[in-house]
């Protein structure tokens, strides 16, 4: 059994990995990110790409998932919505008692 094996690389959060565009010719192509090397459908790719531009993509169990190219809508993260602070529902509600009492 030989060959040669890449480490998968698994990135936490919301981080995209950079990579060059390389070696792209028709529909297939590759990006090359630090000693890692992809193979890539052009059907995965968002916007347009060229030879060594760089790239921002994302990877899923070690295969690019989506590239993204010029003039695509990159995933920004949504900042979490602001607590609100709840309201003490007595609070809202308005006094209606009525005391029964004796006139003399």
């Amino acid at each position: 059994m030989g060959g040669i094996y890449f480490p998968l690389v698994f990135l936490k959060g919301n981080i995209m990995p950079k990579g060059k565009v390389v070696a792209l010719y028709g529909e297939n192509g590759q990006v090359m990110c630090e000693s890692q090397v992809y193979n890539f459908n052009t059907m995965v790719v968002e916007g347009g790409i060229r030879n060594q531009q760089e790239v921002e993509f994302e990877l899923e169990n070690g295969k690019i998932k989506i590239i993204f190219g010029t003039g695509s809508n990159k995933p920004t993260k949504k900042p979490a919505p602001a607590p609100t602070k709840k309201e003490n529902s007595s609070a809202k509600l308005k006094d209606t008692k009525v005391f029964l009492t004796e006139e003399k």
